[in-house]
């Protein structure tokens, strides 16, 4: 795939999907393909938003490999080629990686996400070794870089010029620990080399440097808010774009880096806001936790102060 296919592939908001579980704590494929019709009925599209799914938004650690095949593909079965699809495909196995890079394949995913190797820190030829390892075990499917400073290794700009060299490493979700100004150079010097998805919460300063999407984890409950916040930045009206992101994303950001002070899983906020707008969201496994009372109220306080047209 030529670059300019990927960027026109991976555009818009990018969701992570999150994995609904049962009451007895089984994944609920009944609720990801709700979830994710709704999403699509409200204006998701290829073009203008991608999927992640498997992810950490998704909880993978807390699956098993059997469970984040299954979630995948229901994915990408409920999607049914609408919108694109990514599939979380890192692990601590090289073998498992290369098992759902494989499955993303077989059920027709666009793309994988894969960071380098992770609990034994990584250094650059590790990092390289994985890469190469994925690309050779696969034939068609496309791989995301998604750099995970918090795991023990940051790639450089360096590492980032020597993995653009694979011919189907076309997308990177980026982020640094290294700060704003080398995030800034990052976009700047690989936006003709990688579908660049923002993974900093700088959504207007990568757009203005030729990055194609961001992360997100709000359009899962209010798709039409991100959506208008890719559109106005697509036509250039940057000054709307960033009062759209502060008056709604910042607020709701702040509340989630509150509860990852009382529990480490990305998805017990995104689970809760869906249940307060009357859509599945369901329980969390352990060692996370749901929202207990005090914080699902105040968290319907903030949906309804940004406005979130479908809290209850």
């Amino acid at each position: 795939m030529r670059i300019e296919e990927a960027k026109a592939l991976y555009r818009g908001p990018m969701i992570a999907v999150i994995t609904n579980l049962n009451a007895d704590l089984s994944i609920d494929h009944g609720a990801i393909r709700e979830n994710l019709a709704f999403i699509i009925d409200h204006g998701f599209r290829r073009g203008n938003g991608a999927f992640l799914g498997v992810g950490a938004g998704g909880d993978f650690p807390m699956l098993t490999v059997a469970e984040r095949k299954a979630a995948a593909k229901t994915i990408v079965d409920a999607v049914a080629g609408r919108v694109p699809v990514l599939i979380g495909a890192q692990d601590t196995n090289i073998d498992t990686v290369i098992e759902m890079a494989r499955w993303a394949e077989e059920i027709g995913a666009e793309g994988i996400q894969m960071s380098a190797g992770y609990y034994y820190a990584s250094s650059d030829e590790d990092c390289l070794r994985l890469f190469d390892a994925v690309h050779k075990a696969t034939r068609t499917i496309q791989i995301m870089v998604y750099n995970t400073p918090w795991e023990g290794y940051n790639m450089s700009l360096d590492q980032l010029r020597r993995l653009a060299q694979f011919p189907r490493c076309v997308s990177l979700k980026w982020s640094t620990s290294q700060g704003s100004a080398e995030y800034l150079r990052g976009v700047a010097q690989f936006a003709d080399k990688f579908a660049i998805v923002d993974n900093e919460g700088m959504f207007v300063m990568t757009h203005l440097l030729g990055g194609t999407g961001f992360i997100t984890h709000l359009a899962t409950v209010w798709p039409e808010h991100d959506l208008g916040v890719w559109q106005l930045m697509e036509d250039g009206d940057y000054a709307a774009a960033q009062a759209k992101i502060t008056a709604a994303n910042w607020p709701w950001q702040d509340f989630r880096g509150k509860m990852w002070k009382r529990t480490g899983c990305e998805s017990p906020v995104i689970k809760a806001a869906l249940e307060l707008c009357g859509r599945p969201g369901g329980p969390t496994r352990l060692p996370a936790r749901s929202l207990q009372d005090e914080e699902r109220s105040e968290l319907r306080d903030i949906l309804k102060w940004i406005g979130v047209p479908y809290v209850r």
